[in-house]
């Protein structure tokens, strides 16, 4: 026989063959491989496809060392998993784009060819038929004379941009498009994935039916981890969605779940349809089972209704609607619903939220946000999201933002009210409304010459008090502050003096007058005090090894004494004790009080950077030095600090020792020698996923300043043998003698699956340890996911990305390594 090698424009049968397989729609969209992958994949089609490889030895071809040279051409990090040993390299790249097969130029190679126009033409031996991007292998194919049926016989293969199927026999009506792959094995390159039909059918250019079907991720084995098994599933291009029915998910060969109709995606179209179920398991709720259902309802909006099974508290219903408008802006809402809760009393469990945003223009955006919750504990016993965190009071707002069409100028006006989930709460410690608030702020001139600022901060302060635990005081504020201000500023040194006049000016409201039985004299407050502050500093330099920086700095403020016992105290609170406040002229967060000073403030602050520009060492100490006593206070008491000369050292270091350690410290002192507060942290990543993090944090009480806290935290996450890695959190509270929080787990990581158990012992964001009736949470979690299936649960790693500090960077170089 003589080989024979034909080229044509069109081939019916490679055109067919192609459609069968994937559809006329499914083309790559990434860019044509590079000359070297090419020819690696020609190489391989040539040598390697030839042979016919039944069941698993066809799969086991396939699926190379990631160390090979066909791995090394290809980007193997995209391939598979970082814990397989293997990734899949089917002939053609997943890069090359192919043609339409009704414009491609066909190359037929067969051993012996035979064309009959009366009857039926063959190709026998060895045939292949390569096309741009595909590529058909088998050991005969007959055409009928009408050129209407082709079968094609004996280890057919038909290999696509990433895809590669082998079956016994192929056979195809050219003319409607329909026909039939028996006993067929499937690759995907990018998805990980292979399995085996016993039959498809491709009964419209546009569905597609697998019958007896299987599908997993896990490396080609005789026994797969896990896999989807299925009587039938259909594909629709057409409409973008696949439907399964008899499907079963198998571990090993044992059964675990059984779903016998699911309807899912093929594509990035949004069509209605079950997602991914949810299973779980805690001693706080039980056995846990959701099914979320997605619901196409529009082009411009769409609904998620998830039923949600939790066996020792009940049935629940979550939802959230997302929506799209044309002009109004986007958004969301989304809520959940749980009757009578076993496990809480049989109340009824609820929340509510939405959040929305509108581009009204280039210079307009609206925002609007509403959270309600039925009780304290809702977020914690039932939110599904594990980075949620229970806030004591929820907000709600409405806010319009102005800026971007006059230079340095930004305004903004909103309205804010709160719930406070506490029901413990005295109304007098509840937060203000604002109905409404207004801020301005506007800068303009030189940032290295003469500059010019003027703040506006002008609400309606509202708080109803309803149980008696103090006299109404609302009402409306006006804060004004203009400044203008010089900055000097050179590679040595830097002067910036300012000078500037704030105002507070407060009307009572008519029940506030009513409940203080305030006089005329008494229903107005207002205060002006001027202000000048003096920043300088200069800037040693020292090169070398090391880039090496000394600055001196000093910081002169005065404003003199204005009385204002009896103001109200709407949203201001004392600002902390640090480094950088040292350098402030403002001891209160608001504008509920206008301070006076007159103080002098002396630092120095070291870096030293290495060659890489990394701060390997960062150091300040500084102190203030009061020239008058502190009159102005949120409460009209005094302390000892507030008549105090000095204030005390405050510390500050820090060092990136080396790339993988970090150190942290600060520290500062009262006036009599005590210390007010000190904190500690280390932070280590390895390279080989494993990371260790600890702190501490002291603080005293000090009135009208700070509140008491003493805890310490520490984390790790330490990979041991074979993908094994354990991992756990601890924040202990020195003060109430508890440990607010235990978590402890274990993490398997494979090629195709996932298994993570953890305990965790805590208590709620917002309990009082103390509290009698406060008891300690206890749960413990089995999760488990099958990759290239979707997570049955995933509140492990979410959990210790949102306590750990580093941990999200640990854990994505743990999966890519």
């Amino acid at each position: 026989m003589t080989q024979m090698k034909y080229q044509f424009k069109f081939n019916p049968l490679a055109a067919a063959i192609f459609t069968l397989l994937c559809g006329s729609t499914i083309q790559s969209s990434y860019a044509e491989a590079n000359d070297t992958a090419s020819t690696v994949d020609n190489k391989r089609l040539k040598d390697s496809i030839q042979k016919a490889y039944p069941g698993q030895e066809f799969f086991e071809q396939y699926y190379v060392e990631k160390s090979s040279p066909e791995a090394q051409v290809r980007d193997t990090k995209s391939l598979s998993s970082a814990f397989c040993s293997g990734t899949w390299i089917t002939p053609i790249s997943p890069t090359t784009q192919a043609v339409d097969p009704k414009e491609a130029t066909s190359t037929v190679t067969a051993d012996y060819a035979h064309y009959n126009p009366n009857g039926d033409s063959e190709l026998e031996g060895n045939v292949l038929i390569d096309q741009q991007g595909r590529s058909v292998r088998a050991d005969k194919v007959t055409i009928d004379k009408s050129q209407t049926y082709a079968n094609a016989q004996g280890n057919v293969q038909l290999a696509q941009a990433g895809l590669l199927a082998k079956s016994d026999q192929v056979n195809y009506n050219l003319k409607t498009q329909q026909g039939d792959l028996k006993n067929s094995y499937y690759i995907s390159e990018q998805q990980h994935a292979h399995g085996r039909a016993d039959l498809i059918q491709r009964t419209s250019p546009d569905v597609l039916v697998l019958h007896n079907a299987t599908y997993t991720t896990c490396p080609p084995e005789q026994k797969p981890t896990w896999k989807i098994q299925a009587k039938e599933i259909e594909l629709n291009q057409e409409t973008g969605r696949g439907v399964t029915k008899g499907t079963k998910l198998y571990v090993k060969d044992v059964p675990v779940l059984a779903v016998p109709y699911f309807n899912f995606p093929i594509d990035d179209r949004r069509t209605t349809g079950i997602l991914n179920p949810n299973l779980g398991f805690s001693n706080d709720g039980g056995l846990e089972l959701t099914v979320p259902v997605y619901l196409n309802l529009a082009p411009n909006y769409d609904a998620t209704v998830t039923p949600r099974y939790i066996s020792d508290r009940g049935m629940m219903m979550q939802g959230e609607f997302r929506y799209l408008t044309e002009n109004y802006g986007q958004g969301k809402i989304w809520g959940g619903y749980l009757p009578s809760d076993d496990r809480y009393n049989n109340q009824d469990r609820k929340d509510f939220n939405l959040l929305h945003k509108w581009q009204i223009n280039d210079y307009l955006t609206a925002d609007a946000e509403y959270h309600y919750a039925s009780d304290k504990d809702y977020i914690t016993d039932l939110d599904t999201n594990p980075d949620s965190k229970t806030d004591l009071n929820l907000r709600r707002a409405v806010t319009l933002k102005y800026k971007n069409q006059i230079p340095g100028l930004t305004a903004q006006l909103k309205v804010e009210d709160y719930q406070t989930l506490d029901k413990t709460i005295l109304d007098a410690d509840k937060p203000y409304a604002r109905l409404p608030q207004f801020l301005l702020n506007y800068v303009t001139g030189n940032p290295l010459g003469l500059q010019y600022e003027y703040n506006n901060d002008t609400a309606y302060f509202k708080k109803s008090i309803n149980d008696n635990s103090a006299q109404e005081s609302s009402g409306t504020r006006f804060y004004n502050q203009f400044a203008v201000r010089y900055n000097y500023r050179t590679p040595w040194a830097f002067v910036i003096p300012e000078a500037s006049v704030r105002s507070i000016n407060t009307f009572y409201d008519k029940d506030s007058i009513a409940s203080q039985n305030l006089d005329a004299s008494s229903e107005t407050k207002s205060v002006v005090v001027p202000q000048f502050t003096l920043d300088s500093g200069l800037i040693f330099q020292r090169d070398g090894k090391y880039l090496q920086t000394i600055t001196p700095r000093a910081f002169y403020a005065y404003a003199p004494y204005e009385n204002q016992n009896g103001y109200a105290n709407f949203d201001t609170t004392s600002a902390s004790i640090n480094y950088d406040q040292l350098f402030s002229p403002y001891r209160f967060y608001g504008h509920d009080r206008l301070e006076d000073n007159n103080f002098l403030s002396l630092g120095v602050s070291y870096s030293l950077f290495d060659t890489e520009g990394l701060e390997r060492i960062r150091a300040g100490v500084g102190q203030s030095f009061y020239f008058s006593d502190r009159r102005v206070t949120l409460t009209n008491s005094t302390d000892t600090e507030d008549t105090s000369k000095t204030s005390g050292p405050i510390v500050s270091i820090s060092s990136q020792l080396t790339n993988k350690f970090t150190v942290s410290a600060n520290s500062a002192w009262m006036s009599n020698g005590n210390n007010s507060q000190h904190d500690f942290q280390a932070y280590f990543t390895g390279d080989n996923g494993n990371l260790y993090n600890v702190g501490y944090f002291n603080r005293k009480e000090i009135v009208d300043r700070q509140v008491a806290y003493d805890a310490a935290v520490a984390s790790f996450v330490q990979p041991i043998k074979n993908n094994w890695r354990i991992m756990g959190h601890v924040q202990y509270d020195f003060r109430n003698n508890v440990a607010r929080e235990y978590l402890l787990g274990v993490n398997y990581e494979s090629c195709c699956y996932a298994v993570s158990v953890y305990g965790r012992s805590y208590y709620n964001d917002l309990d009082d340890p103390k509290d009698p009736n406060v008891n300690v949470k206890r749960a413990v979690m089995a999760e488990i996911t099958f990759k290239g299936l979707g997570g049955l649960n995933n509140k492990l790693a979410s959990l210790l990305e949102n306590r750990v500090l580093g941990f999200k960077e640990i854990n994505q170089s743990w999966t890519q390594r």
